[in-house]
């Protein structure tokens, strides 16, 4: 065989396998926000990802055990859960939820947004759970930005100081990322009990490095510095009580279904 067959045969198959890699990726990311046209892929290895919302994406095999039919999403007023999936593993169960926040400008936040985001959530979760809420690591700041293709990223994590006995601890600790788009804050949250989120990160790490969701903001602008930023107050604004209290008790009732499962 000529050595100019042999590459023929080689780009043939190099280009077939990219062209089966990118199938299975566009099959498998799921819509998650068609306003904000939010994507994402909850397969990772080791994981049995039951999805509940979007309810197109149910399986029955991947769920046993967990009724689709006999809760229905929690909503807010102007906002809404996007994504429940019950992550199980052979020692553990992760609860995901993504819920979006639709509001002008909402998406352009600065440090002291951010900061204030993440201190009225902790704020809120301590109230519900009549128990301190806090950041895992208490060092400032509260949070980290990263990339994910081309899109700034905040990821922070928390959790609550309940007693073993409380069943509510299963689902009191999380790692958040918050993806924004220009008008719309869309909230990734994957809860798990405190002793199990360093698996939580490195779940979470595989999932939302499949996100796509095109850039609508000023990438520099997120996270800077702007000490007289203008617009919302994030703290009381943005993480309304009634949300987080639908939430959380929407997903400990879902982790104690999973685990019968």
């Amino acid at each position: 065989m000529s050595r100019s067959t042999v590459w023929s045969h080689a780009c043939g198959i190099a280009w077939l396998w990219s062209l089966l890699a990118g199938s299975v990726v566009f099959a498998e990311r799921l819509t998650i926000n068609p306003e904000t046209r939010l994507s994402l892929d909850f397969k990772v290895e080791g994981t049995t990802a039951c999805i509940l919302i979007p309810q197109q994406a149910y399986d029955e095999q991947a769920c046993a055990g967990i009724p689709r039919e006999e809760v229905a999403a929690p909503q807010g007023r102007g906002q809404n859960v996007r994504a429940l999936v019950i992550l199980r593993q052979p020692e553990r169960v992760f609860v995901l939820t993504v819920a979006s926040i639709p509001r002008p400008g909402i998406g352009q936040m600065y440090d002291r947004q951010l900061q204030g985001f993440v201190d009225g959530t902790l704020k809120n979760l301590s109230q519900e759970f009549g128990a301190s809420t806090h950041l895992v690591d208490g060092k400032a700041p509260a949070y980290t930005l990263e990339k994910v293709g081309g899109v700034p990223v905040a990821r922070w994590e928390y959790t609550t100081d309940l007693p073993e006995a409380d069943s509510r601890a299963n689902t009191a600790s999380a790692v958040v990322y918050l993806i924004p788009s220009r008008d719309t804050l869309d909230i990734l949250s994957l809860n798990a009990h405190q002793r199990d989120l360093e698996a939580a990160r490195s779940v979470g790490a595989r999932i939302i490095s499949t996100m796509q969701v095109p850039l609508t903001i000023d990438v520099e602008a997120f996270g800077g510095d702007m000490s007289m930023a203008l617009g919302m107050d994030f703290a009381k604004v943005l993480v309304p009580a009634a949300l987080v209290l639908l939430v959380v008790g929407w997903m400990g009732w879902r982790y104690r279904k999973a685990r019968r499962g």
